[in-house]
């Protein structure tokens, strides 16, 4: 099994892990015959290691989607001249290797820094006492947005303490969760994938 990446909206997976040396953590490469970049908010070329929107070139109607069914204004929002915004977040390394970073809308605003949910959520998925995890943000007066993390055991005897020093070990400061939440299970799609909007 390797990774590929691609959306209704781009027609074919416009990233693929070669068959010859993949990288099983990588989202994959850019596949032959496709654009794909990631841009800063300002549109501009990331540099290497530098988290951004992945946006795919291309013309509509031709090697992207024509728009969407009767909605012009969310098609035009999700242009940017023509690039597709896709609403997903990564970054790539020197070898042209793009690695998933979450939505646009899997960022948390604290204190005005953007705190990514999936890095939060690869540092919970380490500890051995941990089954599974979700974080969602939740108000905070003094930081506007707070880290709240939703945690399945694996270990029937995981303290919140124990969560704690593990986040204060492998996260900085803004990172660090306000509340933690231990549950028997977290809600899921039909295929699987956690339903944040149910946990806020």
């Amino acid at each position: 099994p390797r990774q590929l990446y691609g959306m209704t909206e781009t027609i074919p997976a416009v990233l693929t892990n070669r068959s010859v040396g993949p990288v099983p953590h990588a989202m994959g490469r850019v596949t032959l015959g496709c654009e794909v970049e990631v841009h800063r908010p300002d549109g501009s070329l990331c540099e290497p290691g530098e988290t951004g929107e992945v946006v795919v070139g291309g013309t509509p109607g031709v090697t992207l989607f024509a728009g969407y069914l009767d909605a012009p204004e969310i098609t035009a929002a999700s242009y940017d001249g023509r690039w597709f915004l896709t609403g997903d977040r990564a970054h790539v390394d020197e070898r042209g290797c793009f690695f998933f970073d979450g939505r646009r809308s899997d960022v948390l605003k604290v204190a005005g820094e953007n705190v990514s949910v999936v890095e939060v959520e690869a540092v919970l998925a380490e500890h051995p006492g941990v089954l599974e995890a979700a974080v969602v943000g939740m108000p905070d007066e003094k930081c506007g947005e707070a880290v709240r993390l939703v945690v399945v055991r694996k270990d029937p005897a995981l303290s919140e303490e124990d969560l704690r020093a593990h986040c204060r070990k492998n996260l900085t400061g803004y990172k660090q969760p306000k509340l933690i939440e231990f549950r028997d299970s977290l809600p899921k799609s039909a295929v699987g994938k956690v339903l944040r909007r149910e946990l806020r």
